[in-house]
């Protein structure tokens, strides 16, 4: 039985893929990266990659460290696809982390301070990386010793081979526009009492996110940026239209710095860290002014002379070129014309690289 599992999953990892199977893994991404499991440049860089992917092993590879995904709005649990492996019992220490397991972890940690498990000290410490975890071998380890402990999540039984359950995954234009939908014949599975919600309490409240490279999307990555570290330095942002980068002192070790991806809130990119160049500055985003910068982007196609030009990205940085921070602006239209320009913080262009046509 082995020799013929083995056969199998060597079978598969060269089996050509379908557009069907590349739109399941492109959902499963999808609600990998609501539910917290994935930064957003790991979810871009991972998606990417499913719609290209050409075998189901490429596939498999995709998806391997990541929990099984629950259908949006509380519905039943859904299956992540395993390609014909068997799975049951708690996923391996290097399973992505979700939302709700870093939240889970961190209550444990306030009941263990509050019946005086924890002095505050270790508290502090403990939330602090229980918030960055990445997988659930992080949050286990800050847990290991205490006396009451989250119960480690558990995978849903295999029902079936080759399918994920109850998923309708249509392709439309592009990877990523997928609709859910659950089957009427299988009953959902009781959900606990510590984990109900009333999904009707009240009716959802959608806020769509403005495109970041634009002065309402500057605006509120900044005020976002705020409300989750607390002030509005940075070593480097990148500002795409539907998603930005940040890096900053790791809270770890000011001397240290940590990556951030932001999608309408910020996640911590990867738990590596990387010491601090010597060069780096404190970059205030409160400096820029945000009316000049909103100016500056609706007008870059004309400054750079680039025909049908749109902004594709701008980064502020402590920036070589100019010997001080400032903001870097890049345009380019759809035959690949492209010239960048230079704002100081306080909004004058420092220099220019039109398109030279």
């Amino acid at each position: 039985m082995a020799d013929s599992g083995q056969a199998r999953s060597a079978a598969d990892s060269v089996t050509r893929a379908r557009d069907i199977d590349r739109a399941q893994v492109s959902t499963v991404l999808d609600a990998a990266y609501a539910e917290g499991q994935l930064g957003a440049q790991e979810y871009h860089d991972r998606a990417a990659r499913a719609g290209t992917a050409r075998t189901l092993g490429e596939l498999e590879r995709l998806t391997a460290d990541l929990q099984s995904p629950a259908v949006f709005g509380g519905q039943a649990a859904i299956e992540r696809k395993r390609f014909g492996r068997r799975h049951s019992g708690e996923y391996p220490a290097r399973t992505r982390a979700r939302d709700i397991d870093r939240a889970r972890t961190t209550a444990a940690l306030d009941s263990a301070r509050a019946d005086g498990q924890l002095d505050a000290d270790e508290h502090t410490a403990f939330t602090e990386l229980a918030s960055e975890a990445r997988t659930l071998g992080d949050l286990s380890t800050l847990v290991a010793e205490l006396q009451q402990r989250p119960a480690a999540p558990v995978k849903p039984k295999a029902r079936n081979t080759f399918r994920i359950a109850t998923i309708a995954a249509v392709a439309v234009v592009g990877i990523g526009c997928f609709v859910w939908t659950v089957r009427g014949d299988e009953p959902a599975p009781a959900v606990a009492a510590a984990d109900a919600i009333n999904y009707n309490a009240a009716p959802p409240l959608v806020i769509p996110t403005p495109k970041l490279t634009t002065l309402v999307g500057f605006v509120q990555f900044r005020d976002d940026y705020r409300v989750k570290f607390g002030d509005t330095l940075v070593d480097e942002a990148v500002l795409h239209d539907e998603h930005a980068s940040a890096v900053r002192r790791a809270p770890e070790n000011p001397n240290w710095t940590a990556d951030y991806g932001y999608r309408g809130g910020f996640a911590r990119s990867s738990s590596q860290i990387t010491t601090r160049k010597r060069d780096a500055i404190d970059i205030d985003l409160a400096h820029v002014n945000a009316e000049a910068l909103g100016a500056a982007l609706t007008n870059a196609a004309a400054t750079v002379r680039v025909p049908n030009g749109a902004v594709t990205h701008f980064r502020i940085a402590n920036d070589s070129w100019v010997g001080r921070p400032g903001i870097t602006i890049f345009v380019r239209n759809e035959v690949a014309q492209s010239g960048h320009f230079v704002l100081a913080l306080s909004g004058e262009v420092l220099k220019t690289y039109p398109y030279e046509g």
